[in-house]
């Protein structure tokens, strides 16, 4: 179907409508979060739970979303002409929805592989920013409230699936979580049929990528930031494993996005009053300096408060991101697309990455890759920044 006319009150933000859009919205993006990371951290267990100890399932199952991700980014500009935001929405909540039901049927790694390409198929990543950012007036708003519904799904999501594998349980909350998935998207669905996407109508700039500085500097950050959380339990292992124990290391991650959540509304204004470039690279820059100074060995208080401090800086990148590639490329959604594909590649690049410094340098080598990662990605924006203004001025 094609997308409905847009009104003149689409998208403004304001009134009791637009509440409601944005709540359904905030739901849907927390089930949606919350479902794959309630499996992540257990994914090696549920395998081995099913007899096959390979390492390579483990790994193929992990890399498998990014696949179909990385596949569909062209695709989505054709989607965005056959089917309305609404339909989008329930594409993205059905397939989640069949993922979770999936994995809750799985029983040989090669069904738990299958079921994640379905996750990654989905593009929860591109249709729920599309359609935050439809349901508000900015850029810089609608992605902070987008990433604050996602940092609420990073802190449920391997806490309810903790529980649920202590207790065996865990089959029926991914059918929990499939159920929930269908409702909050057919009502965010219908809350949202006034919505339309801004696009071109014959697909005819899929193919086209604009602003590659941010989609680089949105990589770097995200390899960067992916590779530290690889490889700081290893780093803090090493340095005092009787301080940092498993329980401690997993509490400071969790620390680290509950502040990410009290420092997104800050972010949003910083992003509005200077520029989605620039909060970018204060952002990549800020953690490049907090990664680097962890092998500082800075004992258990400098270390939580650098964790913290790593949070509060990271929680600004991804609508950053988000809102500096709309501004830089060819239309919403193709940049929204490319910018989604950007951080998915970045998640497999970093510790990639990190892991080739792991055996020369050690644990603090892989620490200083991550750090120069988020810096490069800076150093590229700050050179690039002629380009980009002139590119938004075009």
């Amino acid at each position: 179907m094609r997308g409905f006319p847009r009104p003149a009150a689409a998208g403004s933000g304001t009134g009791p409508g637009a509440h409601r859009v944005f709540s359904a919205l905030v739901a849907l993006q927390i089930l949606a979060t919350a479902a794959p990371l309630a499996l992540l951290p257990f994914l090696g267990l549920q395998i081995a739970a099913m007899g096959e100890g390979s390492a390579l399932w483990t790994a193929a199952a992990l890399a498998a979303p990014a696949v179909t991700t990385l596949a569909l980014t062209p695709a989505w500009t054709r989607l965005a002409v056959r089917l309305s935001l609404p339909g989008l929405i329930l594409w993205t909540a059905g397939l989640q929805a069949a993922s979770c039901a999936m994995i809750a049927a799985a029983s040989h790694p090669s069904l738990l592989v299958l079921a994640r390409l379905v996750q990654g198929a989905a593009g929860g990543g591109v249709v729920l920013a599309l359609a935050f950012r439809g349901a508000g007036p900015d850029a810089a708003g609608s992605y902070t409230r987008m990433q604050q519904a996602v940092s609420v799904g990073c802190l449920i999501g391997p806490l309810a699936g903790g529980a649920a594998f202590e207790h065996g349980l865990f089959a029926l909350l991914m059918l929990a979580c499939a159920a929930l998935l269908l409702g909050a998207g057919g009502a965010a669905a219908f809350l949202a049929r006034d919505l339309a996407l801004d696009g071109p109508e014959d697909g005819g700039e899929a193919g086209r990528i604009g602003g590659w500085p941010v989609l680089g500097a949105g990589l770097l950050g995200s390899a960067g930031a992916f590779a530290f959380v690889a490889f700081f339990p290893a780093w803090a292992s090493a340095f005092d494993p009787a301080t940092f124990t498993p329980g401690l290391i997993g509490l400071l991650h969790s620390l680290s996005w509950l502040v990410a959540l009290v420092m997104l509304p800050a972010w949003g204004r910083c992003i509005g009053v200077l520029s989605p470039p620039t909060a970018l690279a204060l952002s990549l820059a800020g953690c490049a300096l907090a990664f680097a100074a962890v092998p500082l060995g800075l004992g258990l208080l400098g270390i939580t408060l650098l964790r913290l401090l790593q949070g509060a800086l990271f929680a600004g990148q991804s609508p950053a991101l988000f809102a500096a590639a709309e501004a830089s490329g060819s239309n919403r959604v193709a940049a929204v697309a490319q910018a989604r594909a950007s951080l998915t590649f970045g998640q497999l690049a970093g510790p990639f990455a990190a892991g080739l410094a792991l055996a020369p340098f050690g644990p603090a080598g892989a620490i200083w890759v991550a750090a120069g990662l988020s810096l490069a990605g800076a150093a590229w924006l700050a050179l690039a920044r002629p380009s980009i203004q002139r590119s938004r001025t075009a």
